[in-house]
């Protein structure tokens, strides 16, 4: 219980973190969406007013990034035992469609403007003034919104910073039109905003794959799962990666693992490799999420008679025929199966089982054993501290 509630407070820490940071540049999208709008319309420059509207589409997607960090931000429940970094990725791709639509209306209304020919004004000294401190507060919003979203490992909140830096550019190509109309090339301030848009449609095709391939289950890169499984097999008593499945959700990679050890290994040693395991690529990865370890022993094939769910059943019935011939009780072997091949079984008879078996040889009571189930002559049998042939 305790280490949920830590958990949950550590969520809940960086979904604050990030809507603070958000809400920095959802103030300054608003404030300088309006005065490029205005700038733009009064000094006659098409460019500008496209980065203002650029600007306040920034608002939008600023709501739905603050909508999915506080709802991808909950701790994992019974209907979302994953947890609900997912809602993220669903968030980046909507982000995604409305940066396209807004960068397919600008070419549409810029395209139309060059077709229309010259126009009778030219762009004013003010709005090289506004493109230039547009330039000056995005880049500045980019800086700090990407340092926080490295720290939190949040890939929705690195493509809201993206989404500033784009704004940044797009004041730069605003500069070089509204500059070039000013000095009589008319179509520059067009042609600008056109650029823009191209830059903002992008943008939102990178959004757009990336949080599709998320949400597809797609694997991550062929390096990296390599270098998880150099991490992996530095863990001694690992003896192979029988399968190794990656995927992606929230930013974060989920990882589902299967590990060959050796075939006598406890199940509490077999455990606690797996635990180690966990710990070093979690510690050398800080990317990595969840980890889902299958611990195998080295694969056999079974004999076609002898399926994995008669085995146990058929030998410990058989035993206990055997034990009951000499008046001891089940609990008087226990047995130990291991599926290697051939398929071996170590009997452990109790101190009672090895006083009444003491005149009797390993191979004696073997043959009872395989008298009372032939089948059992396809496995590999061991009493343990019985008198020696």
């Amino acid at each position: 219980m305790r280490h949920s509630h830590i958990g949950v407070t550590s969520l809940q820490q960086d979904a604050a973190h990030a809507s603070k940071v958000t809400l920095v540049g959802a103030l300054f999208d608003a404030l300088l969406g309006v005065v490029k709008i205005i700038t733009g319309l009064l000094g006659h420059s098409a460019a500008l007013v496209a980065d203002g509207v650029h600007s306040l589409s920034d608002l939008a997607t600023d709501l739905v990034v603050l909508i999915s960090i506080r709802l991808g931000g909950r701790a994992p429940d019974q209907n979302h035992p994953f947890g609900h970094r997912r809602i993220e990725t669903l968030g980046t791709m909507i982000l995604g469609l409305m940066l396209l639509a807004v960068a397919i209306g600008l070419v549409w209304q810029n395209a139309f403007s060059l077709w229309q020919g010259q126009s009778s004004t030219v762009p004013t000294w003010p709005v090289l003034l506004v493109a230039g401190l547009s330039f000056g507060i995005k880049e500045g919003l980019y800086w700090y919104t990407i340092k926080t979203a490295r720290s939190l490992q949040s890939e929705l909140l690195s493509a809201n910073a993206w989404h500033s830096r784009s704004d940044a550019l797009s004041s730069i190509v605003v500069l070089l039109g509204a500059g070039g109309a000013m000095l009589g090339v008319w179509w520059l301030d067009a042609v600008a905003a056109m650029l823009v848009a191209v830059l903002i449609g992008w943008i939102s095709l990178q959004l757009l794959t990336g949080s599709l391939a998320e949400l597809i289950d797609t694997a991550v890169s062929i390096e990296q799962q390599q270098a998880y499984r150099a991490q992996i097999l530095q863990t001694q008593g690992i003896l192979a990666i029988n399968a190794l499945r990656s995927r992606t959700s929230g930013g974060k990679v989920l990882l589902e693992l299967k590990l060959e050890v050796a075939p006598r290994l406890s199940a509490s040693e077999a455990h606690w490799l797996g635990q180690q395991v966990k710990q070093q690529l979690k510690k050398q990865f800080t990317e990595i999420g969840d980890i889902l370890v299958h611990i195998n022993s080295p694969a056999s094939t079974l004999p076609e008679q002898l399926t994995s769910s008669s085995i146990r059943p058929a030998l410990q019935q058989a035993m206990e025929t055997l034990l009951q011939r000499y008046q001891l009780e089940a609990a008087d072997a226990e047995v130990f199966l291991y599926y290697q091949q051939p398929i071996r079984a170590d009997i452990l008879l109790s101190s009672q089982a090895q006083a009444r078996f003491a005149k009797i040889s390993t191979r004696q009571l073997l043959h009872q054993l395989q008298h009372i189930w032939p089948q059992s002559r396809q496995l590999q049998i061991r009493f343990y501290q019985l008198k020696a042939d």
